[in-house]
């Protein structure tokens, strides 16, 4: 009996140690600086709310965000809101871990950046604002999970096919904003959310050939980033989809080909990369189905060639068929093509 006892009363303080839900198992302490530290995140507190704003170097590989801070002795009560803007920006950790039923989320832009995070486990389902870029710049990101498996209209979710995170408006449109990094994929991508937000693909090392398909309506500025293209193919129905400028990192070698199968179509295309869409240094728009490995101009007819004006880019009509083009202080002669191919 009496070894039970003490038994009893080991548990007792054990429970009574815990205290109020988040404090002493948690390991709550205020820093130099005024700021809360718990499970080696850190936090600065306004009132009745906190926000993430950066972690203990010295805790350890994972970390855990709290949803509320809560300690009887520090006289703290306050709901975590937002996470800052470089809040784990270069964190040398393997793992986040989010708490569950947070209220609301707002989670700044370059939050993650350059960090090593692998793992981003138990991501809120819902009621989480993310800015642009919020997840943008996990270069060793592997895998993200999401607490909760719903695709209603406010909510996050996964998809199993490619591990991306990918949320549902209110307006019922589906964007994507994230595929890890340095998940091992193809290099081939079919986009088939409505919406890539910036940081989509950010630090991706492994795709380089992406397809639209046509139910897709933006792709937003600095989707792409930092990732290293050499085609991006729009399919039948695109034609309307908004490319934001700076969606891509274009460079000399890379193409985008569209689904047109008349001059009408494709000079659409060449409109938006004049800077206010689709912003390329080559201006190389494509129909599905050129092999030409040449450079070369499609889709400006003898007519309007000379009307044409591309930032950094000028046209001048040689002939019936050719057409010199200036790109930079680099001067091109480039064969006019267009012929009606079969899809």
């Amino acid at each position: 009996m009496k070894k039970l006892a003490v038994i009893l009363t080991v548990i007792l303080l054990l429970s009574l140690g815990c205290g109020a839900a988040l404090t002493a198992c948690t390991d709550v302490r205020v820093d130099d600086d005024g700021t809360i530290v718990a499970g080696g995140v850190r936090y600065k507190i306004d009132g009745q709310f906190a926000t993430v704003v950066g972690y203990d170097k010295d805790y350890g590989r994972r970390l855990k965000i709290l949803n509320e801070i809560e300690d009887e002795e520090l006289g703290i009560e306050a709901e975590v809101t937002i996470i800052a803007e470089n809040a784990f920006a270069g964190a040398d950790i393997d793992q986040i871990e989010f708490d569950d039923d947070f209220e609301r989320l707002t989670i700044y832009p370059n939050a993650f950046a350059g960090s090593t995070v692998k793992d981003l486990e138990d991501f809120p389902y819902t009621n989480v604002t993310l800015m642009d870029n919020a997840l943008a710049g996990m270069s060793e990101l592997t895998v993200i999970s999401v607490r909760g498996d719903s695709t209603e209209r406010g909510c996050y979710y996964i998809r199993e096919t490619d591990g991306g995170l990918y949320g549902v408006g209110e307006d019922g449109k589906v964007t994507l904003y994230l595929i890890p990094a340095a998940k091992q994929a193809s290099n081939t991508y079919t986009i088939v959310a409505d919406i890539v937000a910036p940081g989509a693909f950010s630090c991706n090392k492994s795709i380089n050939t992406v397809y639209v398909e046509s139910n897709v309506t933006r792709i937003c500025a600095g989707a792409f980033a930092g990732v290293k293209m050499s085609n991006v193919y729009f399919r039948d129905g695109t034609a309307e989809v908004f490319v934001e400028e700076g969606a891509f990192e274009v460079d000399k070698d890379m193409r985008f080909y569209v689904s047109a199968n008349s001059v009408e179509v494709l000079d659409h295309w060449i409109k938006l990369s004049d800077g206010e869409q689709l912003e390329t240094l080559s201006g190389l728009i494509h129909p599905i189905g050129c092999t030409m490995s040449t450079p070369h101009v499609h889709g400006l007819s003898e007519e309007n060639a000379p009307a044409t004006s591309i930032e950094g880019i000028s046209y001048e009509v040689t002939d019936a068929s050719h057409y010199r083009i200036r790109i930079g202080d680099t001067e091109y002669v480039l064969q006019y093509l267009f012929t009606s191919y079969t899809k």
